[in-house]
């Protein structure tokens, strides 16, 4: 005896929907997603640059875990076999992994600076100044400030520092050796550079 049509349909089932496949890759294309939004809709009216050791990793690392399960619930919610399961798993954890930088320094980074606590000032040694090319044949070039705090209760440690071209310039006239950064707490708790004098 055939069962009735609507019962074929709420039975789970032992292969992985064809949808599935795309949903799995969507804990790496979301983040990228995000990424081009905030970078179409705010551009830079968040302040992101985030002073060296204060970086948003972990926050990230949640941000993977979070998209992964979910997604792997999302694509495993009509199968019952448990190595398609198993399978899917795997997969929604690597594509997860992929997209961890991406939540890191692209999506987080601009969630952190939508609210800044009150600012500091913080007076740092510069011990060099770098310029870097882009890796895959970007055009431009990167200013990089290499500093160190000036005694052990500095409230930033030491580390690279992102700099605009026109600070580069002016610290490189300027052969100056002390630095002030102005800094506050961002929203995920990571401390954000304001600016420089």
């Amino acid at each position: 005896m055939e069962r009735p049509k609507s019962a074929r349909r709420t039975r789970k089932e032992s292969v992985l929907p064809p949808a599935a496949l795309g949903q799995c890759l969507l804990p790496f294309a979301l983040p990228i997603l995000i990424t081009m939004a905030l970078a179409v809709t705010v551009g830079e009216s968040w302040p992101r640059n985030i002073a060296p050791g204060s970086g948003l990793k972990l926050a990230g690392l949640v941000a993977t875990a979070f998209t992964g399960a979910a997604v792997w619930c999302l694509a495993t919610r009509q199968v019952d076999d448990r190595r398609v399961r198993k399978g899917v798993a795997i997969l929604c954890a690597v594509t997860a992994l992929m997209g961890w930088p991406v939540w890191s320094v692209g999506v987080l980074p601009s969630v952190n600076g939508i609210a800044l606590g009150p600012e500091k000032e913080t007076p740092m040694r510069m011990t060099r100044l770098e310029i870097t090319t882009p890796s895959k044949g970007g055009r431009g070039f990167y200013h990089w400030a290499w500093l160190e705090p000036l005694s052990g209760r500095s409230a930033l440690p030491q580390g690279r520092v992102f700099i605009a071209e026109a600070v580069h310039a002016k610290w490189t006239a300027e052969r100056s050796k002390i630095v002030t950064l102005h800094h506050a707490k961002g929203m995920l708790g990571a401390e954000v550079l304001t600016g420089f004098d």
